[in-house]
């Protein structure tokens, strides 16, 4: 980094407050040779750098600018950033670079004032409370750290006005602290602590309570710290490392711990400071949200009973806190958060439920600083509540400034100051009672070291009033050189050596002649006209003849255009207003007018449509033959009929039929089944009449179809049959025959039923086997004790297998040999024998290692069992390392070489490169002057590494020119007219003057801007009026003045035809000559139902039809025939 670098770095640093070191998690190393390492801020990534004085600092930055819309946006942008980068692990030193870009309308207040308000706002968004313990305070305690917004040189940020915006980078300089270690054991223990408190399923006030107890039962007020802080052993009581690992902390340092442990529980906590009441001297405390609401808590003095519980009123509302116990340093905290109780906890929340029944305690006298009370208390049993009802002033301090001492004594820069007390409480007041001497009055003395060309000298300073002495440098008088031999002379583009020697002591050096550029000259040069574009030419070196750089063409020249006639309008153009360049010929043409549209006539069919596809029709315009063809939709099935329908019958399906259009031929769409209607049955007809012995027959005939269908009739009862007579036994699986017998006398009716199979009735499994271990088992047939067969053949059993024991070992296995373990069957005790497997070397470890060097080979180290002692394995030779090589870095600049050392910092070894000077890198010539009637263009091009500028003249001056709106004029005696005008001027020409040559016939009165008041005088002649220019050019207009009215003699810019569509307008812009006509325009319409004229020349139509717009001057007349179009 440049020295100029490396002291704005220290100086950002000086005005950091760096109280401890940030939240890490667990340890990281990062080595030399690593370039990048990922932050956990999208985009950014910390980069290893070296500095010459070998100290290696990371840099977290990114390659992507911050572009934020608005000042806010930026101020709560970089605070995310900044608070994930600050809370980030990083052992050594680190810089912080955001590239930002800020977005704004106009220059930003907060920016501007030395962008204090704006880094302000930054680091108040920064450490604002998240609820995160390791955020807000839980950071703050440890590192509280500024961050600047400067431009990328570091330096103040500018608004540029091109960009509407400020382009830079937001800068920290961080350094590491001693106290990493201690914050990592701290938040290790911190962890244990809360999990041991099991605080999950408790409410907000339990937990609060839970962890004031805690603390009042771990750490204790550090009262020698407080004492003697410079001579106590332990240093950390202002944090929360040492109330957790010395067990020791002060106000500050309670404050902190609880901070972090609450929010850590999930109560959002605030850190406040002030002074304490009466005393005065500073003190910290805390707000806890509970339940929505934010009370004070102070854990510097807590309250426990012999059980260790806390006792007493420990959630303070904003009364009780403010008037009794402190003062805040700010109220930012009370105008934050609007949700502060303004009364204590135990009010509304203790067994009473603000039931209070209160009695007086006693009087609270006011004292110098704060109010005086009257006390009461709640005496329902179990309530905490007290109730101070602060009614009397303070009383104010009354110093008896009759009987002071003197506390400091006056002296050249320190005024007298004396020190007052307060006769009620001693409070002391100091006041200056004399002014300071106005500082030292130094007188230089002695030169006491002489300087040298490089060493500085001491020169020595005794002040005149108290005789205090001072040394302070004097300045090495650096060397006298002068050139003592050129070694290699300098060229437009390389540099030289020369060989200087100091005149005063002689000591020789090399020294740089620098390149001595080139020499440009414009060749190729061609001017522009306005018809062709010119070329500005090439730069080439007028010593080496190198062309350096290319030219760029010129734009064309303006034309010098002249009215022509305009071209009428057409269908789709509207009326073209024509000019044409006096120099060149080219012509340009304007509308000035909307196109008259087209008129179609009717639309004829040319293509006629068919059911499913379009047609076309075509009109043609009776003005210009344009047609249009546009489509005709189809005409859709007109004329359709159903086909191949059939009706359904009983049993068979019908169908719906087919829609078929008789005009295209063909089914466009089909049709659906329909369902059999199934038959309908008459009443039944009895075709056999059943009898005592056999059945009879039902017939019934379908109405539709006359298909029929028969029914069984059952048999008449008639006889007595007896029970029955088993004429064949059943069997298990043939059925057997009931024979039955009418009874009736002389009937030998019988009839025989069937009597079922009985089934297997009596069944046995026989052949059954149990399987073992080994052998197969059988399921077992199923035998009929009735038929005496297998009904049912069984099934094999697979054997059970044995159910092995876990074993036991017989004998073990080693690293290198088989073990034998024996197993036993649960079931039938047979046993077996497995071998197991050698252990093999598992654990090892390495012998004899030897690290590489860059001085030495080194060795891997041979491997050994641990376990059995054998080697198993011999090392290899490790070859000597590479240099571990430290870089400091000169920078090459555009003009000088630079140079790379590299150090090894095992061995000492020393090698350096050197970086060519990178030359100049010129941007385009951008012009930051413009040619005018008085000077050529001026450009200027910038090296985009250094920033060194080189300007050039370019060109010629531009020709000077004017245009007059008349080039005479006639004037009635005594009139006065601002008509004329001069345009057309040359860029920074302007008219000088204006002149009459006879002021009793015409005066002029002039501007710079080519307005003027001409003013005839009283007698008629003649006279000329003289314009003349800044660039020296002159024009001369020739002035009549007569007794007659100066009248029109032409009208002209007006167009014989014009079309226009209903309710259209045009504005007419006559143009009058000469243009001292004193005559009004007016206007007149022959119709105005068709179209009218205003005032002021507007046209405006009405309805379709043809009107005369007449225009009047005097006894001058223009008339313009306009069509009125649909």
């Amino acid at each position: 980094m440049k020295q100029w670098k490396q002291k704005i770095a220290c100086l950002l640093a000086g005005i950091m407050v760096i109280t401890g070191f940030f939240p890490w998690n667990s340890s990281v190393s990062v080595h030399a040779e690593e370039s990048l390492i990922k932050s956990s801020a999208e985009g950014f990534e910390y980069r290893l750098k070296v500095y010459e004085s070998g100290i290696k600092e990371y840099i977290c930055t990114s390659d992507t600018t911050q572009v934020y819309d608005n000042y806010q946006d930026a101020v709560k942008g970089l605070a995310d950033i900044s608070r994930k980068i600050l809370t980030e692990r990083k052992a050594e030193p680190f810089t912080v670079k955001i590239p930002v870009e800020i977005k704004a309308d106009q220059k930003v207040d907060g920016i501007e004032k030395g962008s204090n308000p704006f880094n302000d706002a930054v680091h108040k968004e920064t450490y604002k409370e998240t609820g995160n313990p390791n955020e807000g305070q839980g950071l703050a305690q440890f590192l509280d750290a500024r961050g600047n917004l400067l431009n990328d040189k570091l330096d103040k940020i500018t608004y540029d006005e091109t960009t509407k915006s400020y382009e830079g980078v937001f800068y920290y300089h961080m350094l590491s602290h001693q106290y990493a270690e201690r914050y990592s054991k701290t938040i290790t223990k911190l962890k244990e602590v809360i999990d041991s408190l099991n605080l999950d399923e408790k409410s907000d006030y339990e937990k609060c309570k839970t962890i004031r107890e805690w603390i009042g039962k771990n750490v204790k007020y550090d009262r020698e710290y407080a004492k003697d802080p410079a001579n106590c052993s332990r240093r950390n009581a202002h944090d929360m490392t040492g109330a957790i690992l010395d067990g020791y902390a002060v106000c500050d340092g309670y404050a902190n711990l609880f901070h972090y442990m609450a929010n850590a529980t999930g109560l959002l906590t605030l850190f406040e400071e002030g002074y304490q009441i009466g005393s005065g001297l500073q003190h910290a405390w805390n707000l806890v949200k509970i339940d929505g609401t934010f009370y004070y808590t102070d854990c510097t003095s807590i309250a426990l009973d012999k059980d260790g519980n806390a006792t007493g009123e420990f959630l303070l509302g904003q009364d009780t806190m403010f008037n009794l116990t402190v003062t805040p340093k700010n109220n930012d905290i009370e105008n934050t958060y609007s949700n502060i109780s303004k009364d204590d906890w135990s009010k509304e929340h203790s067994v009473c439920k603000g039931n209070h029944n209160l009695v007086k305690t006693g009087e609270g006298p006011a004292t110098c600083e704060t109010m005086g009370y009257t006390g009461y208390y709640c005496t329902n049993q179990g309530c905490i509540y007290r109730y101070r009802d602060y009614n009397k002033e303070p009383l104010g301090h009354n110093y008896d400034y009759t009987n002071g001492e003197i506390t400091q004594s006056q002296d050249c820069t320190h005024p007298e100051i004396t020190t007052y007390r307060c006769t009620r409480c001693k409070a002391p007041i100091e006041v200056e009672t004399k002014p300071s001497l106005g500082g030292h009055k130094w007188q230089p003395g002695d030169i006491i070291k002489a300087p040298t060309c490089t060493v500085n000298g001491e020169q020595e300073y005794t002040c005149t009033v108290c005789n205090q002495t001072k040394t302070e440098p004097v300045k090495a008088t650096g060397h006298d050189w002068q050139i003592n031999k050129i070694l290699s002379a300098a060229t437009c583009t390389s540099n030289g050596i020369a060989r200087y020697i100091c005149k005063t002591c002689g000591y020789e050096e090399n020294h740089t002649m620098y390149a001595t550029g080139h020499k440009p000259e414009i060749r190729n040069k061609k001017e522009a006209t306005c018809s062709s574009t010119g070329y500005t030419g090439d730069t080439y070196c007028s010593v080496c003849n190198k062309k350096l750089s290319l030219g760029e063409t010129i734009a064309k020249k303006g034309h010098t255009w002249v009215k022509q006639d305009n071209i009428p309008a057409t269908c789709e153009k509207g009326e073209m207003e024509v000019e044409k360049c006096s120099v060149c010929g080219e012509t340009k043409e304007t509308q000035i007018s909307d196109p008259l549209g087209h008129d179609f006539g009717e639309w004829k069919t040319t293509k006629e449509p068919t059911c499913t596809k379009y047609g076309t029709k075509k009109r043609i315009c009776k003005r210009c033959n344009e047609y249009e063809i546009d489509v005709i939709d189809p005409t859709g099935h007109q004329h359709t009929k159903i086909i191949d329908q059939k009706a359904a019958t009983c049993e068979e399906k019908g169908y719906s039929g087919d829609l078929y259009c008789e005009d295209c031929r063909v089914i466009i769409q089909l049709g659906q089944e329909i369902a059999a209607t199934g038959h309908t049955w008459d009443d039944v007809t009895i075709t056999k009449e059943p009898t005592q012995t056999e059945t009879g027959i039902r017939t019934y005939t379908c109405k539709k179809c006359h298909k029929t269908r028969t029914e069984t009739i059952p048999m008449l009862k008639g006889h007595h049959w007896d029970n029955g007579t088993v004429t064949k036994e059943p069997t298990c699986t043939e059925p057997g025959e009931m024979t039955y017998h009418c009874t009736d006398k002389n009937c030998n009716e019988s009839y025989t039923e069937t009597i079922k199979a009985t089934g297997h009735q009596h069944t046995k499994l026989i052949n059954k086997k149990d399987a073992t271990c080994e052998e197969k088992g059988y399921s077992g047939d199923t035998y009929c004790e009735d038929c005496k067969q297998i009904i049912k053949t069984g099934k094999a059993i697979n054997p059970t297998g044995h159910d092995w024991d876990k074993g036991t070992v017989k004998k073990a296995a080693t690293c290198e040999s088989d073990g034998i373990k024996e197993y036993t069957c649960k079931t039938c005790k047979k046993t077996k024998e497995e071998t197991i497997a050698p252990t093999g070397h598992t654990k090892t470890e390495i012998r004899n290692k030897k690290q590489a060097t860059c001085k030495e080979e080194g060795y891997t180290g041979d491997t050994y069992c641990v376990t059995c002692g054998k080697k198993l394995a011999s090392g290899e030779t490790i070859a000597k390392t590479d240099h571990d090589w430290t870089i400091t870095e000169t920078e090459a600049t555009c003009e000088h070489d630079g140079m790379k050392t590299y150090t090894c910092d095992i061995c000492g070894t020393t090698k350096s490169e050197p970086i060519k000077a990178s030359g100049h890198k010129f941007g385009a010539w951008a012009t930051t002057k413009e040619a005018d009637v008085f000077s050529k263009e001026e450009q200027k091009r910038t090296c985009g590494i250094c920033g060194k500028t080189e300007t050039r003249t370019i060109g010629d001056k531009l020709n000077a020119t004017i245009s007059m709106n008349a080039t005479s004029l006639k004037l009635k005696k005594k009139q006065t007219t601002k008509k004329f005008t001069v345009t057309g001027l040359a860029k920074s020409d302007y008219i000088t003057s204006w002149t009459s040559s006879n002021k009793k016939i015409v005066t002029v009165t002039g501007n710079q801007n080519g307005t003027c008041k001409i003013k005839a005088g009283n007698k008629t002649g003649k006279a000329k009026i003289t314009i003349t220019l800044a660039s020296g050019l002159k024009k001369t207009i020739n002035v009549t003045i007569q007794k007659k009215a100066v009248i029109c003699t032409a009208i002209k810019n007006v167009s014989k035809k014009l079309t226009l569509n209903k309710k259209k307008s045009y504005q007419l812009k006559p143009v009058i000559n000469p243009i001292t006509c004193t005559n009004k325009i007016k206007y007149k319409s022959s119709n105005k139902k068709i179209a009218k004229v205003s005032s002021n020349g507007k046209i405006t139509a009405i309805k379709p039809g043809k009107v005369k717009i007449t225009i009047s001057v005097g006894k001058k007349k223009f008339v313009s025939n306009v069509i009125i179009k649909k």
